[in-house]
């Protein structure tokens, strides 16, 4: 290293600052000798958005402005900047600090800005990386976070993923803000082979924090999308950058102290990157409860009954029957959709029963007559759009709609139903997020919620809760919020009002929520059909409800991917059209993999879901096997769920780790347990079977 650094060391640790720059010029993991930093001179302290009238895209580098003022104390560097200066506008009045905090591996980064010039400061990147490299040894870095009901991955090298279009940037570049734009993504895990970098917000603020990065100066192989592999190419230095985004639209006058962050290395792969943000999670977040029912093994049916193209399936008198099916097979609740007035995605926000149905009364009375079955009804609801083709939208709701900066609403593409000449999109019904930030319009949600607890439902299932596509903040100012406020502020609040309409026993159960939703939600439904699932939201919420969509007619794959992961089955023959004795063998199926999972249930269903931590399955040959997935009982004991996807049948060998005794396995097509000797398991095509330490 060269010039005046300062440094943070622990015992694993070290962490250097430029004095003349400010920049993060070194960050090394001791024990692996990883240099997440790779070179001192591309090392990087801040970067603003600070738009001018007539040049928007004017940066401030936070490596070009004079020396920042600092602090230290050993444990903590304070750096700070009165003033700076701009691309294009030369100097402007805005203070900025910098505080790095480091506790053994744990790099705590805050940011306050003092905007007292005359602009708006848009975006803020801090903590940045300057030039990204995967650890000693590591042949590979992906960006990993959640995603809808599940995982995502993105390539950093060797190749390298552009996920926002080549045409909008200069350089291949991805950004990450959480799914369909929440915040789903409170961190990222930088993944290698065998070590990690985790990137995660550290309080619990609903401020919107994207993940940026890029590739400097761009593909070495466009063709192959590859980094190049020299550190200069055609004279340019060639990097990663990796920053967290702040959004805060700092007007003038105004001082913010942005959402903290922090970094820690780790060793091993996302299951290590994804402990450390449960545990912290952990430390203030509390899970709500469902009622009782929703708590044991159970399964579901979604039914629509209308669409906007009015096909008027099933007047309400007649869902009875299909209650009576439900009762049948032993599925346990009913998702109802399309019972509003004009079907799924039509007339939003309303929440009057379809008249051509049968109304209200009609519908109350059909939900009170399957409920005497034993069987729940659940409603489907959607309050956050507004249908731009009503007259109450264009009289009255375009007022509570989501502002963009022009003072324009947003709109949502709407979803297409049915008729070619809506899947064409001809006549498309236009969907416009409404402001949860705006009371008057969290009082319309009152009222049309008060409509489904009035039905006597058993819960309302709220489809896209987790997102307001395709916005992100509001700048309205006249909803009471302040400009540029983050549109899903409220997801939480909302539900936690709506509570205290219901009565007690009443589930809340979402579309693909996001992990902080868990606070008030109790079921999260999701679509998971991948054979390639990657179960990042299920390790991180180990014991919550999630449940996926079962459509195939003879559907043994999606029945074990159920069973593996936890997920309650939403049986939905027809893309949830049909009834249940549409495809009987998946019922027949989904039926036997209940009966396993209520028989095993303090492994399977009441254990602690660890994903393949903790057991291998392999293949004679040492290959791997996928899928598979473990459960921890509460006695410390642990079960194996395997699962074999392909038509043909197949043998695998079972080990547990610090267990070498006896193993047993049953599978969902047979009767008999079977003692397993050494561990080898033969699985029919298409089947699935949990493993156990003794027959329960």
């Amino acid at each position: 290293m060269s010039g005046d650094i300062r440094w943070l060391e622990s015992d694993s640790t070290r962490v250097g600052i430029a004095a003349d720059t400010g920049a993060l010029v070194a960050y090394v993991d001791v024990g692996s000798g990883w240099s997440v930093v790779g070179r001192e001179p591309l090392g990087i302290s801040f970067r603003l958005l600070l738009p001018l009238e007539g040049r928007r895209n004017n940066s401030v580098f936070g490596v070009h402005q004079r020396p920042p003022s600092i602090e230290a104390d050993g444990t903590s560097i304070e750096l700070r900047w009165n003033g700076v200066r701009s691309q294009f506008g030369g100097e402007h009045d805005i203070g900025i600090v910098q505080r790095y905090r480091l506790d053994g591996r744990r790099l705590t980064v805050e940011t306050n800005v003092d905007n007292r010039s005359d602009l708006i400061v848009e975006n803020v990147f801090s903590p940045c990386i300057g030039d990204l490299r995967p650890a000693p040894g590591d042949t590979r870095l992906e960006s990993i976070g959640h995603d809808y009901g599940a995982g995502s991955r993105q390539r950093l090298w060797p190749t390298y993923e552009n996920n926002v279009g080549y045409f909008g940037v200069d350089v291949p570049t991805q950004l990450s803000e959480g799914n369909y734009g929440t915040p789903a993504a409170p961190y990222r895990l930088i993944q290698g082979d065998a070590h990690g970098l985790y990137l995660g917000v550290a309080n619990s603020s609903t401020e919107l924090v994207a993940w940026h990065s890029e590739l400097w100066p761009g593909y070495g192989d466009s063709l192959e999308a590859t980094v190049p592999e020299t550190d200069e190419i055609d004279g340019h230095p060639v990097a990663i950058t990796y920053a967290a985004v702040h959004l805060p639209f700092i007007r003038s006058g105004e001082s913010r102290d942005l959402t903290p962050l922090f970094l820690e290395v780790y060793d091993g792969d996302w299951h290590v990157g994804a402990d450390i943000y449960r545990k912290w999670r952990d430390t203030w977040f509390r899970r709500a409860s469902a009622p009782e029912w929703a708590r044991e093994p159970h399964s579901w049916l979604q039914i629509q009954i209308n669409s906007p193209e009015d096909e008027l399936r099933l007047p309400f008198e007649r869902l009875v029957e299909v209650g009576r099916e439900c009762a049948a097979a032993g599925v346990a609740a009913i998702q109802l959709v399309g019972w509003n007035d004009g079907g799924q995605d039509r007339n939003n926000p309303s929440h009057q029963p379809e008249p051509r149905l049968g109304g209200f009364d009609a519908l109350a009375a059909a939900i009170a007559e399957v409920q005497t079955l034993g069987v729940k009804v659940i409603l489907f609801a959607k309050f956050n759009w507004a249908d731009r083709s009503t007259a109450a939208f264009r009289e009255h709701f375009i007022d509570h709609a989501v502002k963009d900066p022009y003072g324009d609403y947003y709109m949502h593409p709407g979803y297409r139903y049915e008729t070619v000449t809506q899947i064409l999109d001809i006549n498309t019904r236009r969907l416009v997020p409404m402001c949860f930030l705006y009371e008057t319009y969290l009082e319309e949600c009152a009222r049309q919620f008060q409509i489904i607890v009035d039905l006597g439902a058993d819960g309302m299932l709220f489809d896209e809760c987790q997102h307001h596509s395709p916005t992100l903040l509001c700048f309205d100012e006249q909803h009471g919020h302040r400009y540029g406020a983050p549109t899903y502020a409220n997801d939480r609040e909302l539900i936690h009002r709506l509570d205290t309409q219901a009565p007690e026993d009443f589930l809340y159960a979402g579309e693909g929520i996001y992990d902080w939703q868990f606070d008030a939600y109790t079921v999260s439904y999701h679509r998971s059909e991948d054979r390639h699932h990657l179960p990042l939201h299920r390790y991180t919420q180990p014991h919550a409800q999630f449940m996926t969509a079962v459509t195939g007619f003879n559907d043994r794959n999606m029945i074990a991917q159920c069973l593996l992961y936890r997920y309650i089955v939403s049986y939905e023959p027809f893309n949830f059209k049909g009834r249940l004795p549409d495809f009987p063998s998946t019922v027949a199926y989904g039926g036997r993999m209940d009966a396993l999972r209520r028989e095993t249930r303090a492994w399977t269903w009441d254990g602690r879901f660890t994903d393949t931590v903790g057991a291998s399955v392999t293949h004679a040959n040492g290959r791997a096997h996928h899928p598979y997935t473990v459960f921890e009982a509460e006695d410390g004991s642990q079960a194996v769920a395997v699962a074999n996807y392909d038509p043909s049948p197949t043998s695998v060998t079972i080990r547990v780790d610090g267990y070498d005794g006896l193993l047993f396995a049953k599978a969902v097509d047979t009767d008999e347990w079977l003692e397993l000797s050494g561990g080898r398991l033969n699985l029919g095509p298409r089947s699935a079977a949990v493993v156990l330490p003794r027959v329960p």
